[in-house]
């Protein structure tokens, strides 16, 4: 069986997401403690999470609803503090070790590379370029351009764009319900990435690492 293309999701794929929010997030807290704010650092973190989840991740106006939890009301200098030290974590971001070399070994052989996302498309195109990875892909798809969140619609217009056989492609991603079952409904192969594999997943194949993918590939290139 032959794999044209190959999809990826960035987020807890490409690299460690989970870990980068909660540091950029916990210096955020830090940087408006420092710039004046009288709060305690774990107490405010846990409001800035119940904030994040009643707005969702992708509002501009955490910090401003952050302060108004904590009873201190519009405070511009604790806000941008928050907002200054929440963007320069993000110039530590790195994608995960294995990830620029096996994507770059993909290429060469042959494969079609693209980038299948939910969220925000230009803070998934920020991630990529900080990462050093946008010129790596074909293309980026992000539920935001495609005009449905992570689903069988989704993948079925992606495919349909690039005249794609859906049994010659491949869904890499972490999360069962957007990245595997999707993909899986309109007949892709499925590979979960996960440090704790092993388990019962859905996928056709669960992972640790990115560099691993290129073993599966192997084993599905064999089947007759």
């Amino acid at each position: 069986m032959k794999i044209r293309a190959i999809f990826f999701d960035i987020d807890d794929t490409l690299f460690p997401t989970t870990k980068f929010a909660e540091l950029a997030r916990r210096n955020a807290i830090n940087a408006m403690i420092e710039a004046g704010l009288n709060a305690d650092p774990g107490r405010a973190y846990k409001r800035l999470l119940a904030v994040i989840q009643k707005y969702g991740s992708n509002s501009p106006h955490h910090f401003d609803a952050l302060l108004k939890e904590l009873g201190v009301g519009r405070n511009p200098k604790f806000t941008a503090a928050g907002v200054a030290a929440y963007h320069n974590t993000k110039s530590t971001i790195l994608p995960f070790p294995e990830v620029p070399r096996t994507l770059l070994k993909l290429r060469e052989g042959g494969y079609e590379l693209y980038v299948a996302s939910e969220g925000n498309s230009v803070k998934q195109w920020d991630k990529l370029i900080r990462l050093g990875l946008h010129n790596i892909f074909h293309d980026v798809f992000v539920s935001e351009d495609v005009g449905e969140t992570k689903s069988k619609k989704f993948f079925e217009k992606i495919l349909a764009r690039l005249h794609l056989d859906p049994k010659s492609t491949v869904m890499v991603g972490d999360r069962t319900e957007k990245d595997i079952l999707p993909a899986r409904q309109v007949g892709m192969l499925t590979v979960r990435i996960t440090p704790e594999c092993g388990g019962k997943g859905c996928a056709d194949f669960e992972i640790k690492k990115m560099d691993e993918l290129l073993g599966v590939l192997e084993k599905i290139e064999s089947r007759k």
